[in-house]
This record gives structure tokens, C-alpha cells and sequence, in this order.
């Protein structure tokens, strides 16, 4: 049967927010004396307001490829630009939600959302308290400021990482594997609570997942990645109308043929990647 995937070759021509050009990123391994190329020739554009999900086998480089775009990573040849700038260090327009929550321990949760613009150098005047608020609130949190990270559940301390990303008003935020942490249920209804948080700001998110469901349910394209080394393999548009959610998707004949495909080609990936290592 003939696929009827959309790889997005007809996509808008508009200007990117992010554009990835011939990224490649490379470590020297102390102990062999080798060089191991993580990521190799990667090319990617974003619009503005897009929802991209990334997917492939463990250690093909997705994690590496966000954090250069996060500004944590510096790349071996190419480059990334963000709004037409090239990416040298971590900037404002950028913030990044974590797969471990990455909170402290010792702060409660209004002071770990505060955290977000204590980084920036934000606290002066009167609004910042508000900021903070508003980015608790907007999270489902009210009432939990005073608590800590040990009196709250996976995905509450997921949703105060969250919280921490908006309250800087970044433009673009990069997730990593944010749900994979949480126990089925609650990812679930974080899946539909990231994906009306994301509809109701506007923002540009990356999103990592190992998840092909996930994966389809929250992005606008999909970005599949192939291993030894790192690259794209492709980048498909799911096509989705939205809302969406979990329930009301998952008889869609797009899903279903989205969810197939993608099956089919990460079982092989996955296979490649056993295989030579």
C-alpha cells in the first residue's frame, strides 16, 4: 500500500525561528583516544509558534541536539541561529524544562519559580511577585507556594519546572523528555495540560520524547532521528487538527497511520542502533 505520509516538504515559506544548519557535535573519549561524533550535518527549520517533537532510538543525539540550541552545547561545525542570531551561550529566549525536575530541594515552590528570573537578573520592582504568581497559577499550583519539593507529587514537581520556563516569558522552550518520570495516568493529563498551556501562550517548544504516541498527540511536525551517527532521518507533519486529546485522537486514521509508521521505522532504527554497538 502506498504511504500517504506528509513529510512537510510543502511547509510555508516564512522565516524560522530556529535554524539548524550542518550541525555537528563531537567529544573526544579519554579512554579509547577516540573522537565520537554525537550529532552529524543536522538541518532544521522552526517556525515561530510550532510545536516540534523529537523522536529516536536511545543515543542518537536528541538531547545533544537541544542542548546546542539551548545554548549548553557547543557545536563542532555549524551552527544554530535563533532569530536570525547565531546561538553562543544560553540567552532569555530560550528556557529549558528538565526530564528529573531539576528543582531545589531546599526552596519552596514560589521561590523555585522565582528561581526563573533570579537567573535573568528580573527582581527589581514591584511586578515580579506577580509574574511568580501568575506562572503558579497558570500551572494548576495555587495554594502550593509554601510547599516543597518533597511534599509534592512527580507531576507537580514537573509542573513547577514549568512553571520556572514560563515565568521567564521565554519565546522558545526546550523539553526533555518532561513526562518521563511520571506514571501513566498523570502523563496523560500533563500531555493535554502541556498542550493547552502551549495553545494558550503561543510559545515554540522542542519537545523530546521517546513516546511515539506522545509524540504525534502534542507536535505539529515530528522529527525522527537516526543513529552512528546522529542525523535526521525525517520530518513528518502530523496533520492533526487541534485541540487534541488522548481519548479523541486515538481513533483518528491519521493517528493510527502516523502511529504504524512510525512504529515501523523507529523498530528499525532501534534495531541498527543494537546492532552496532
Amino acid at each position: 500500500m502506498t504511504s500517504t505520509i506528509d513529510r512537510g516538504e510543502g511547509a510555508a515559506s516564512v522565516a524560522p525561528l530556529i535554524s539548524v544548519r550542518g550541525l555537528t557535535v563531537g567529544y573526544d573519549v579519554a579512554r579509547t583516544g577516540n573522537r565520537l561524533i554525537a550529532i552529524e550535518g543536522v538541518e532544521l527549520d522552526v517556525r515561530e509558534g510550532e510545536f516540534v517533537t523529537v523522536l529516536g532510538p536511545s543515543g542518537c543525539g536528541k538531547t545533544t541536539f537541544m542542548n546546542v540550541i539551548a545554548g549548553l552545547v557547543k557545536p563542532s561545525a555549524g551552527q544554530v541561529l535563533v532569530g536570525g542570531e547565531p546561538v553562543t551561550a544560553p540567552g532569555p529566549d530560550r528556557a529549558v524544562v528538565f526530564q528529573d525536575y531539576a528543582l531545589l530541594p531546599w526552596r519552596t515552590v514560589f521561590d523555585n519559580v522565582k528561581f526563573g528570573l533570579e537567573m535573568q537578573k528580573r527582581l527589581k520592582g514591584q511586578g515580579w511577585r506577580d509574574r511568580v504568581q501568575e506562572a503558579i497559577d497558570m500551572v494548576g499550583l495555587a495554594g502550593f507556594e509554601n510547599s516543597y519539593p518533597r511534599e509534592l507529587s512527580g507531576g507537580m514537581q514537573q509542573r513547577v519546572g514549568l512553571a520556572r520556563a514560563f515565568v521567564a516569558e521565554p519565546r522558545i522552550l526546550l523539553m526533555d523528555e518532561p513526562l518521563g518520570a511520571v506514571d501513566a495516568l498523570t502523563r496523560e493529563v500533563m500531555r493535554d495540560e502541556i498542550g493547552k498551556l502551549i495553545a494558550k501562550t503561543g510559545k515554540t517548544v522542542i519537545f523530546i520524547t521517546h513516546s511515539i504516541e506522545e509524540a504525534i498527540l502534542l507536535g505539529d511536525r515530528i522529527v525522527v532521528f537516526k543513529s552512528h551517527p546522529g542525523a535526521i532521518k525525517e520530518v513528518i507533519e502530523t496533520g492533526l487538527s487541534r485541540p487534541r486529546s488522548e481519548r479523541n485522537v486515538q481513533s483518528d486514521p491519521r493517528f493510527i497511520e502516523l502511529r504504524d509508521y512510525l512504529w515501523d521505522a523507529l523498530e528499525h532504527e532501534a534495531t541498527e542502533a543494537a546492532i552496532s554497538k
